[in-house]
């Protein structure tokens, strides 16, 4: 990021840095990276921008950075037969991973980090922080994922539960690897994703609930705009209002 902006500017000073200059580094970004990403990337600018304008006496910056919309956001669940084929046709280690992103909410790569050290048994929580956002959640086990916790194989609780059931760690791209032949092999939809299942909870828990608070809580989020852009397709004359609100424009917005 730092990179692509002192490529751009060049010699300038922050003082001579104009919205043009901005436009110019979002601009590229579009015309090479999918919409959703530009958005997440120009988030990052306006932080580092913001950062800049402080340390220069420039509190004006950080709003010359373009807003850009989020992209659409994905809407693909995994229905409940889907689920229960991947759960018969899935070893321990990756019935682990499944159930921590479809009845716990978490993010792969946090099913990927979980272990005896975060699980209290007793209660049936896992507390983590989480990899992403850095923040400290609490959760709930469900009973089937609780099973599985509670029977891994303890010889070391700093050893992420899926590593325990399988042996050893492996590596994103591989549980990427294992995932796809896992699809097959149950016949389920090949486009789900992992994330897909903590998607999955999000919408069953709002159908059940109607309450946008319960599903933040749940997959900690700490805005609820992500909240609202899991759930907006399953309910969009109610949470469309939210988002034209959280995203309502204070300077120009790329289309």
């Amino acid at each position: 990021m730092s990179l692509t902006l002192a490529s751009l500017a060049g010699q300038l000073t922050p003082h001579e840095l104009t919205p043009l200059h901005l436009q110019a580094i979002v601009s590229r970004w579009r015309d090479r990276l999918k919409q959703s990403t530009v958005h997440r990337y120009v988030q990052t600018l306006r932080h580092l921008v913001a950062h800049i304008g402080a340390l220069a006496g420039r509190p004006d910056l950080e709003g010359q950075v373009p807003r850009v919309r989020p992209g659409q956001p994905r809407k693909t669940i995994a229905p409940p037969d889907n689920l229960e084929k991947l759960l018969a046709a899935a070893p321990r280690w990756m019935q682990t991973i499944i159930l921590l992103a479809h009845d716990a909410g978490f993010r792969r790569g946090d099913c990927m980090r979980i272990a005896p050290i975060h699980y209290d048994a007793e209660k049936r929580l896992i507390q983590i922080e989480q990899g992403k956002t850095k923040h400290a959640v609490t959760v709930p086990v469900s009973a089937r994922l609780a099973a599985l916790l509670e029977t891994a194989p303890t010889h070391s609780p700093a050893t992420p539960f899926y590593a325990l059931w399988k042996g050893n760690q492996i590596t994103p791209h591989g549980v990427t690897s294992a995932w796809l032949t896992l699809k097959k092999k149950a016949g389920v939809n090949t486009h789900l994703w992992i994330h897909d299942l903590r998607r999955t909870l999000a919408v069953s828990l709002y159908e059940v609930s109607k309450d946008l608070r319960v599903v933040e809580q749940m997959l900690g989020h700490q805005s609820l705009t992500s909240t609202v852009r899991y759930l907006e397709h399953r309910d969009p004359a109610k949470l469309k209002p939210y988002l034209d609100s959280i995203h309502k424009p204070k300077t120009e917005v790329i289309q």
